[in-house]
């Protein structure tokens, strides 16, 4: 299981208290769990290892460190949250995971124009995949710092928008530093609202990989793209978007900085068909002019509110290939159910149900195995009130999944997690 999901579910013990840093009163949430997982690999039978535990125990304790924003001035808001958090295997000590982080963000609003931001810092220890020695595990530290800025400047029908972002990954081994990187991302639009329902823009994005030790691998891709989007109708909502797409990446490719055509279509249709039923449809068609890829995807969703308590819903998505053009190496099917019963019939019980099957059938070969996947999900889960501030809860999840690609039998995990909650 993640580790955020780790945390959020399987905290057992937590209580809130306040300190004071700086300008901020800080809320500090320390917290641990117990939980119990019958397949840490999520395996089916036949992945299994004839040396690791399939299952194993362990336990989440963490502390998390969130400050409200602080208004600094009129307009502009800084806030400051982090964390510590640990997953530790009784067995299983390939899979404990260390993290560490901690973030700063800032957002000023005025009437004319936005600008937010954020700087963050994470630390996080984890062991390198498919390495494994009895009683330990290869440790891959690694610190990753990420700034991130955001501007948008509105005047009159015109709107530009800039986003940037920088990130720079470290390992402490030797052995892993090739994975070292700088990386840059920026992109710049403008928009001219001409109507109501049409807009024009033009866009140019900058993405650069730099490797610390592997310069061979370095990136730089270059993108810009100009055209239109209009939106028609209220129900159904067509928006169709019509441009030129450009994009160069140095390498002397002969379709490298051409310009070639893209197009995309969207339709959204939503209908109450009764007071309980709600009825929801759309159709996504895009055209890859660069990649010579069209690809149709459908949408369909049907939900029915039987009470306060109790709801459920069907839902189809199909990629198909010849439909308005489209060459998707594969066809997709997907139909699922789902149903959710909470707060019944003993009060601070939750049920959730999903049962889903999907076929997958490539196009391009003729002999190729189409993949048919069963899955169920099931998951029940109780809270009480023990004292004040004390709360108690258990859950329980199951999943199931069958696949014709896996001869041996179905992958299958039970996952239980106790949790204690004390609030000062």
């Amino acid at each position: 299981m993640a580790l955020a999901a780790a945390v959020a579910l399987g905290a057992a013990s937590e209580g809130r208290a306040q300190l004071k840093l700086g300008v901020w009163d800080v809320t500090v949430s320390p917290s641990v769990g117990l939980a119990y997982n019958s397949n840490v690999d999520g395996a089916y039978p036949e992945e299994e290892s004839e040396t690791l535990r399939k299952d194993d125990f362990y336990w989440t304790p963490a502390i998390a460190l969130m400050a409200a924003g602080v208004r600094m001035r009129p307009d502009t808001t800084i806030g400051l949250s982090g964390n510590l958090a640990y997953e530790d295997y009784f067995k299983r000590n390939d899979l404990d995971t260390e993290t560490y982080n901690a973030a700063l963000t800032f957002q000023t609003v005025r009437p004319w124009t936005t600008l937010n931001g954020s700087a963050s810092v994470d630390y996080s220890v984890e062991s390198e995949e498919d390495t494994y020695y009895p009683g330990g595990a290869v440790r891959d530290p690694s610190l990753t710092l990420e700034g991130a800025l955001g501007w948008q400047l509105r005047w009159n029908r015109l709107q530009f928008d800039l986003q940037g972002t920088y990130t720079r990954e470290r390992h402490d081994y030797e052995e892993y530093q090739k994975d070292d990187q700088d990386e840059i991302d920026a992109i710049g639009t403008l928009t001219l609202k001409m109507w109501q329902w049409m807009s024009a823009f033009v866009s140019y994005e900058w993405d650069d990989v730099q490797y610390r030790i592997n310069s061979e691998s370095d990136e730089t891709t270059k993108t810009t793209t100009l055209g239109f989007t209009g939106s028609f109708f209220k129900n159904p909502l067509v928006t169709y978007t019509l441009g030129v797409e450009r994009e160069e990446t140095g390498k002397g490719d002969k379709d490298d900085g051409k310009w070639k055509p893209t197009h995309d279509v969207s339709v959204s249709y939503t209908k109450q068909l009764q007071k309980n039923l709600d009825f929801a449809a759309s159709l996504t068609w895009s055209d890859d002019v660069d990649a010579d890829e069209v690809s149709t995807t459908f949408d369909v969703s049907l939900k029915h509110v039987l009470s306060a308590y109790f709801s459920h819903s069907v839902s189809a998505t199909m990629e198909p290939r010849k439909t308005l053009g489209s060459n998707a190496d594969t066809e997709t099917t997907t139909y699922t159910y789902a149903a959710d019963l909470s707060g019944w019939p003993i009060k601070g019980m939750n049920f959730g149900f999903t049962a889903s099957y999907e076929e997958e059938r490539p196009l391009d070969d003729k002999d190729a195995l189409t993949e048919d996947t069963t899955t169920l999900d099931f998951s029940a889960g109780h809270t009480r009130q023990l004292t004040r501030k004390l709360s108690r809860s258990l859950t329980y999840t199951y999943s199931w999944e069958n696949s014709n690609f896996h001869h041996d039998g179905a992958k299958e995990e039970h996952e239980v997690i106790y949790s204690l909650q004390y609030q000062f």
